[in-house]
């Protein structure tokens, strides 16, 4: 047995927010489909399936960065436990729905989940544990209802550039993203004053490519046509894209700037519409 209470202590305060959830709330996490198994990697899936091997009580854990990109907080958690003698695994499921089982945040109409304590600016992950976790927090505030903030406010749909967040709807069931179209915005932009990973792409990688080409990439179906299945080639300067944790280069995690649009209105965010892309020093 382990205690919630001990494996809370492990991750500092200012950097981590900690959760629990009983097997029984992974199967709902585990019920509940995803948009695209992203960052699977070696993780244990329990993602849009009918059967799963092995449900078992987990902690949930938020990081708090405001990087879009940095997925090397995976690695981070992996570390800090392996400094311990538990029986665990990384698992992938639907980290909205675990944040919200385990009352660390509540869901946005952005479609994503505000942390209680870094609100926008972190990221979600998941450990199981084989031995039962005794003690777990009693005060829970799970909220399965809309944050209260984004009542009568549309400032992230009126300010998504790619018009993907469809939230006119006052049941929050009824309320969607055009996962496609926020992504091939994400990835693949030409706006003038907001990044992408194209622009990055082809500014630090592979600028011999003719601009002519690159403006021709405009989905993700575009790169794959071109490129194969990988999509955009981080081949070259020391440049790697890694399943799990991001773009790297020369093996350590490189910060991408992409779209924030709708996490940095003055309503519910600390930047007040303005996300400083171009100056990740003030982030």
């Amino acid at each position: 047995m382990i205690k919630f209470s001990s494996l809370k202590k492990l991750f500092p305060k200012d950097k981590w927010d900690v959760g629990y959830i009983t097997a029984t709330q992974l199967k709902i996490c585990a019920y509940k489909p995803i948009k695209c198994k992203f960052h699977a990697g070696e993780m244990l899936d329990f993602t849009n399936d009918i059967h799963f091997f092995g449900f078992r009580n987990c902690i949930v854990l938020i990081r708090h960065t405001s990087y879009t990109g940095d997925y090397d907080f995976y690695k981070e958690a992996a570390h800090i436990l392996r400094q311990h003698a538990f029986k665990w695994r990384m698992l992938y499921t639907n980290f909205k729905e675990a944040a919200l089982q385990a009352g660390l945040g509540v869901r946005a109409k952005n479609s994503l989940i505000y942390s209680y304590r870094f609100g926008f600016d972190s990221k979600i992950c998941v450990i199981g544990f084989d031995d039962k976790i005794i003690d777990p927090p009693t005060n829970k505030r799970v909220n399965r209802k809309l944050w209260n903030r984004c009542v009568d406010c549309n400032d992230c749909s009126i300010n998504c550039p790619a018009k993907a967040i469809h939230n006119n709807s006052d049941d929050i069931e009824h309320n969607w993203l055009d996962s496609s179209a926020c992504d091939n915005f994400i990835g693949l932009s030409d706006h003038p004053k907001i990044p992408s990973i194209k622009k990055f792409w082809h500014q630090k990688v592979h600028p011999e490519v003719p601009k002519k080409e690159v403006n021709k990439l405009k989905t993700w179906f575009d790169t794959k046509k071109k490129y194969g299945k990988g999509g955009l080639p981080f081949d070259k300067k020391g440049y790697t894209s890694h399943a799990a944790f991001g773009i790297e280069k020369n093996g350590k995690p490189v910060i991408v700037p992409f779209c924030r649009e709708c996490t940095s209105q003055p309503r519910c965010s600390k930047w007040n519409g303005q996300y400083p892309y171009s100056n990740p020093k003030n982030l």
